[in-house]
């Protein structure tokens, strides 16, 4: 944790161990010297004093020896790391983030048939879970969908991402505020932002997106800063389906 102080005009960032570490110091130097200038060694304040000095040199000996315990967590938090994914197979989870989207949804992958076969059913007495990504649209979130040109898919993806242009035929001419674009080379990274939060991580050529690992993070992690520069500098320079 890290807490912001204001001085004079200027803005400082102090550690909360930090923090932790100064208070111990202070309050142990307080004790020692009272103990210290107290005549009376017969004194309770004498003893409450010594007591209370012994047990704060204690606590600053554990405190050092969980210091790096300290350390890591706060990089963690500096992190904003809401969930390590081992895998990106789960539909319910996938499910709750589109239904829970006011602004924004945006997708880099390498055909997205997973999204819209998952979430964009446009059957009739299709189920109400099945149809998220549509009421989303519906209410004005806006999609975004980054994939690569069909140069750039796998032979074995060239039937997904068929279909995912049929879908988004179908689509765009109801929903304006739905756009795929794509990019002139190999897809390297997956990324599911959902208004504040993203979703990243790596893709494997050899292996489905499904059973790759990724990261659930703020979208205001330096991390997840990275992946969004990348997703914005791509879609400024990719085509239109």
């Amino acid at each position: 944790m890290v807490i912001n102080m204001s001085l004079f005009g200027k803005s400082y960032k102090i550690s909360a161990s930090v923090i932790v570490a100064v208070l111990l110091l202070l309050i142990t130097a307080i004790s020692l010297l009272l103990y210290w200038l107290n005549d009376n060694p017969n004194s309770k304040w004498t003893g409450l004093f010594g007591g209370l000095a012994a047990g704060m040199i204690v606590a600053i000996i554990q405190f050092l020896m969980a210091w790096q315990d300290f350390k890591q967590t706060e990089k963690l938090k500096k992190l904003q790391l809401i969930e390590v994914l081992y895998n990106r197979a789960s539909r319910n989870q996938y499910e709750q983030f589109i239904r829970n989207a006011n602004r924004h949804i945006d997708v880099v992958g390498v055909t997205a048939v997973r999204f819209f076969n998952d979430f964009a059913d446009t059957s009739s007495g299709a189920p109400e879970n099945a149809r998220v990504l549509l009421q989303a649209l519906e209410r004005g979130v806006g999609v975004r969908v980054l994939l690569p040109a069909d140069d750039y898919i796998p032979a074995t993806k060239k039937a997904d991402a068929d279909k995912v242009k049929t879908k988004y035929s179908e689509l765009v001419k109801r929903y304006a505020n739905l756009e795929i674009r794509c990019f002139d080379h190999t897809a390297a990274h997956s990324i599911f932002r959902i208004d504040d939060t993203c979703i990243i991580g790596p893709v494997f050529p050899e292996l489905e997106s499904r059973n790759t690992p990724a990261l659930h993070v703020m979208k205001s992690s330096p991390i997840a800063l990275n992946y969004m520069d990348y997703f914005y500098s791509e879609w400024e320079k990719a085509k239109k389906l």
